[in-house]
């Protein structure tokens, strides 16, 4: 019996993006780490109280055990997926680059520099100056005011 990609994923709403089995049992793992945050209110940190793991495997198999429905991504999610999609293509984009007369050198800065303003785009930083593709080539003087 072979399975489609829908009855293999879910949306799980806790994180805002779609899992697949294997995945929420490794997040579930990971989240052994506790944390702290600022509360601002009163201007100290306080522990951060989150569901155990036997809690967690209880939501996935509750959310498998469903039909599948479809769920809508965070804006942060939905770019993070749009930055794995492009890296995904990284080999893609620097042979065409390649194709249309850039030298090996020229297709990796372009793919950077393009990388680099999907980022910018999706945090909605200002544009770096004329001939700067990353941060770590501005100087002092550089930086927006």
């Amino acid at each position: 019996m072979s399975t489609t990609a829908e009855e293999e994923i879910r949306y799980w709403p806790r994180i805002g993006m779609y899992v697949n089995r294997e995945f929420a049992s490794e997040w579930i793992e990971r989240l052994g780490i506790t944390g702290r945050v600022l509360d601002e209110d009163i201007e100290e940190f306080i522990d951060v109280e989150s569901p155990t793991a036997t809690e967690l495997e209880k939501e996935i198999k509750e959310i498998f055990a469903q039909p599948f429905t479809a769920g809508e991504l965070t804006e942060e999610n939905e770019a993070i997926m749009n930055l794995i999609e492009f890296e995904l293509g990284k080999k893609t984009f620097i042979l065409s680059k390649k194709e249309e007369g850039m030298t090996l050198d020229e297709a990796k800065e372009a793919y950077e520099a393009a990388k680099g303003e999907l980022v910018r785009e999706h945090l909605d930083l200002p544009e770096f100056p004329e001939g700067i593709t990353h941060a770590s080539q501005l100087t002092a003087g550089d930086e927006e005011e």
